[in-house]
């Protein structure tokens, strides 16, 4: 009796650990199913937001064996406060002796993030202009490519100086001779690389791009005011303060400055940019200087941003559309992304890395803001 008694007990115990094993086993999987139909609320929200901006959410809707409700709410985060919402999704899934609850929040903004690169050609392969073919992104002899932070102050080879310098095209790359990328080189098409080139990242190619290849996507921008004078600076310097201009072209004789006051400033230019040598648009401590060339209409619609020799340029340079062409011994602290880019003879692109989260604002979809995921599980 008393062995029995034992094994009545053990017994017991092994069939109460076992069912309490199960009930955890279909808690997590219920904290797991919250946690992905939350997700999927935001990602039904972002669609519901693109067919019609004025959406606000919704409640009690079924899906997945579980419910859910999403509030959406503007905020002043990101592009305007017009453009930006703040998603709160909460999930409910039943098991026994109650609910799994998962919450997420995230903000959706209709907001890109282009300067991921020290330079880049947006435009696809084998363009062909004046019956010749375009070199997409083209560094000539002795140029090079490295990168900074400049909220760590200003360009040094000693202290302020890294190897994420990375360049690609969409189409082909050309490094003349001796020239130096501290980073990776992307190409979409073909890297063409002359004698004693260096590149201390990875280095890809594709021979035979495919025309339906996606490429990096670039986003399409146009000025929300229409500008109406252009912008022509003939000697000393030009300042601006904060704030956000628009010019119909911009015009710098040799010798000439512009400077920056109290802020960002950013310039929206819809024509040609024409600059003299041995002029400096910008300055350190940090790059406060954005310049948005043209980035809209069609691929045929492109116009130009040429600098002469010994241009320094401290900031951002966004033309989907604008042809890049940077004179010899030129230096540039920042980005520089356009439908192509040439750097002549001797020249350097120091790439900020502190330009990689900064925002392009567009009339394009709302997408998840990057960075923004926030998650709470609860049984």
């Amino acid at each position: 009796m008393l062995v029995m008694a034992v094994l009545l007990m053990a017994g017991t115990t092994f069939l109460t650990i076992s069912s309490t094993e199960s009930q955890i086993a279909l808690n997590q999987r219920a904290a797991a199913q919250a946690f992905l139909l939350a997700e999927a609320a935001i990602h039904k929200a972002i669609v519901q937001l693109n067919a019609n901006s004025a959406y606000t959410g919704e409640a009690g809707t079924t899906l997945s064996g579980g419910t859910f409700t999403v509030d959406v709410q503007p905020t002043t985060a990101g592009c305007t406060s017009t453009s930006a919402r703040i998603l709160n999704a909460t999930a409910l899934v039943s098991v026994a002796g109650g609910q799994a609850q998962a919450l997420v929040q995230a903000t959706a903004d209709r907001v890109s993030y282009p300067y991921r690169w020290a330079a880049f050609a947006a435009v696809p392969n084998l363009v062909v202009l004046d019956g010749r073919i375009e070199k997409e992104l083209w560094l000539e002899d002795y140029s090079s490519v490295d990168s900074f932070d400049s909220t760590l102050g200003s360009y040094s080879t000693t202290t302020n100086k890294g190897a994420a310098g990375n360049i690609g095209a969409n189409g082909d790359i050309t490094l003349d001779n001796n020239a130096q990328v501290s980073g990776s080189v992307r190409a979409g098409d073909a890297l063409h690389k002359g004698s004693g080139v260096t590149i201390t990242g990875s280095q890809t190619d594709s021979l035979s791009p495919s025309s339906t290849s996606p490429g990096e996507p670039f986003p399409s921008v146009t000025p929300s005011t229409a500008p109406t004078t252009g912008l022509t600076v003939t000697s000393g310097t030009y300042t601006l303060a904060a704030g956000t201009y628009y010019y119909t072209t911009m015009t710098f004789s040799d010798g000439t400055s512009l400077a920056t006051s109290g802020g960002i400033v950013t310039i929206y230019v819809t024509g040609a940019v024409s600059i003299g040598g041995n002029v400096t648009l910008g300055g350190h401590p940090d790059t406060q200087l954005r310049i948005i060339a043209k980035s809209d209409g069609s691929s045929t619609e492109f116009t130009s941003f040429t600098a002469g020799n010994n241009f320094t340029f401290y900031g951002s340079l966004y033309g989907k559309n604008t042809n890049i062409n940077i004179g010899t011994d030129s230096r540039i602290y920042g980005s520089m992304v356009g439908r192509t880019v040439h750097l002549d003879d001797r020249g350097a692109i120091h790439y900020d890395q502190a330009m990689s989260n900064q925002e392009i604002c567009h009339g394009g979809k709302f997408n998840i803001r990057r960075g923004s995921w926030r998650e709470v599980i609860a049984n």
